[in-house]
């Protein structure tokens, strides 16, 4: 898997973003996620009932998961949507380090799971940000 350095679209609107304390506030998170997303899809009556929204919720946590371990706080998870399309997008604040796929039996598989779950994947950085996004059509 290659992971392609790409901005986010420009299109996308950040509807809600966390600040992540820790992997045990994740779980908060993740909770938070689900209400917000599934609050957007009600909002959407013409949209599919949350379909797909719990592939949203398991790529955020293991990017975000990846951010908080090999990353640098503070880490934020932003969710973006433009019409029936969502995005994920972690940032860290090590631009430094991009972002390294796991080797199966050693853990970090994450970018592999998003990588199957998304529609596509990517990262860019800033001068002190590193961002690495999911997008779901």
């Amino acid at each position: 898997m290659t992971l392609v350095e790409a901005t986010l679209r420009a299109s996308l609107t950040e509807i809600a973003a966390w600040t992540v304390r820790d992997v045990d506030h994740l779980c908060d998170v993740r909770a938070q996620l689900q209400q917000r997303l599934t609050a957007a899809v009600d909002a959407d009556e013409g949209r599919q009932e949350g379909r797909g929204l719990d592939r949203i919720v398991l790529v955020a946590s293991e990017l975000a998961t990846n951010a908080v371990r090999y990353g640098s706080r503070p880490v934020t998870l932003r969710l973006l949507q433009q019409g029936s399309t969502f995005a994920v997008d972690v940032v860290d604040h090590r631009p430094d380090a991009p972002p390294v796929e796991g080797t199966s039996g050693a853990g970090g598989l994450g970018l592999v799971v998003a990588a199957r779950a998304a529609a596509a994947v990517g990262w860019f950085r800033t001068r002190s940000t590193k961002h690495v996004w999911a997008r779901f059509a």
